[in-house]
């Protein structure tokens, strides 16, 4: 009985570790909106619409690499030092791409901190990236998308201000026709070794382990 105990009270903390961190605030950032955790730092949800007249534009803007802190949160959000050397990349969740037909000043939003999480360059530079590019074209194809994406879990933390790194990223894609995908994938060095699609996976199972509402 006690072994039975232990096996459950262990499965039972596997499950609370796995879900996503709840001391959050709501950012709003005019393109997207960031739901960010204080303990993690790194959002926990964020969400979109990707629209054609996001992507085509006479003059889109150049990725302008400006990482900075969040002025909205200052202080915690100074994490340059923290992601210096770790050896993982500061990873957006809405990707400048998605807002190179805004204004400078509203495209540098996509570049605080508060829309950076760690991700190995296995996953931010291929994996993810991958996902990134078929959902542009998708909209170039005539498509308009909610996306909704974010991160849970901690492998190690990063920096004098102890940045979470994520075990799992995910991705929601709602497609105008009703159609959902939805995305789950190891922030892991060996992720690359399969494409985006296959990581494809059921709605429920992102509901699941983050533990997140109106996913």
């Amino acid at each position: 009985m006690k072994r039975l105990i232990r096996l459950l009270l262990g499965l039972w903390v596997t499950v609370v570790a796995a879900q996503a961190p709840t001391d959050t605030i709501v950012l709003h950032q005019g393109d997207f909106r960031v739901t960010w955790s204080h303990s993690a730092k790194y959002p926990v949800r964020v969400v979109w619409k990707l629209t054609p007249d996001m992507l085509d534009c006479p003059a889109p803007l150049k990725r302008c690499d400006c990482f900075k802190s969040d002025p909205k949160l200052p202080g915690e959000s100074a994490l340059k030092n923290d992601y210096a050397g770790s050896g993982y990349d500061r990873g957006h969740n809405f990707n400048a791409a998605d807002g190179a037909c805004q204004t400078k000043e509203v495209n540098e939003r996509c570049w605080y901190f508060t829309n950076m999480t760690p991700q190995t360059p296995d996953l931010n530079q291929r994996t993810w990236k991958e996902l990134e590019e078929q959902c542009r074209k998708w909209v170039r194809e005539g498509d308009e998308l909610l996306i909704k994406c974010g991160s849970f879990g901690c492998v190690k933390k990063i920096g004098a201000n102890k940045v979470w790194v994520p075990k799992y990223c995910w991705k929601i894609i709602y497609h105008k026709n009703g159609v959902v995908d939805a995305f789950l994938m190891p922030n892991t060095r060996d992720v690359d070794e399969h494409d985006f699609f296959y990581y494809h996976t059921d709605i429920t199972v992102i509901r699941q382990k983050t533990g997140l509402k109106g996913l």
